[in-house]
């Protein structure tokens, strides 16, 4: 039986955040005089995407890396301005199924968003309800061989809930939410809210995909 949901929360939850990211780095180049073709910029974001910020900007500014402590200057001014905040938005009905969800199942989020912004920011935003038993952030972590795809962040959510890897699951967007979960022993289910279109899902062994986080509860019937 099914006692945990671990959300990734960009993209599953708050909608747009993929395209926030994409331009506070924009912004941040752009600042520090440096202009890429738009796959080019696009393809060097998705090389580290789930790192933390400074690696993508180091992977972004790799033939200029004396720009990099500048460059992440102007992203964090970006991101905790208005730029990353107004791409967000959230589907209709999202507090309600959390409220019906938290009845039956320890709610647990891990995510790359910082936890500062997705606390004291996007939750209050969007009136989001007090329904997580655990928020865990790859800004948490010291180690930076520990991130998304490892499974250490599902690995400690499930230590502390304690539950099971067989009682979990975990709900993704990306390749790396997808990876973390088979790593840690968990059922991964994708939504087709962010980076992964079906096929991609597919090509990655994903058995449940669902083309947004509301349509949830209809998959864990099959479940319990």
């Amino acid at each position: 039986m099914i006692k945990l949901l671990a959300f990734d929360w960009d993209d599953v939850f708050s909608l747009g955040a993929k395209e926030g990211y994409f331009a506070c780095y924009h912004k941040a180049l752009d600042d520090v005089g440096i202009h890429l073709e738009a796959e080019e910029e696009k393809k060097r974001i998705l090389a580290k995407w789930s790192k933390p910020f400074r690696e993508e900007l180091k992977e972004l500014l790799k033939e200029k890396l004396e720009l990099v402590d500048k460059a992440c200057k102007m992203y964090e001014k970006e991101y905790w301005g208005s730029t990353f905040l107004n791409c967000l938005s959230v589907l209709p009905g999202i507090n309600e199924l959390l409220l019906r969800l938290k009845k039956k199942y320890i709610l647990a989020v891990a995510t790359g968003n910082h936890p500062k912004m997705l606390k004291e920011k996007i939750i209050t935003q969007f009136n989001i309800p007090n329904v997580f038993s655990q928020i865990f952030s790859t800004f948490e972590i010291k180690d930076p061989e520990k991130m998304k795809p490892h499974p250490y962040m599902l690995e400690d959510i499930m230590k502390k809930q304690g539950c099971k890897p067989e009682e979990t699951l975990f709900i993704g967007d990306a390749k790396t939410d997808v990876q973390m979960a088979y790593n840690a022993g968990v059922i991964p289910i994708v939504v087709l809210t962010g980076h992964l279109n079906r096929k991609e899902a597919e090509e990655l062994k994903v058995k449940y995909i669902i083309d947004k986080v509301t349509s949830l509860e209809r998959v864990l019937t099959g479940f319990n």
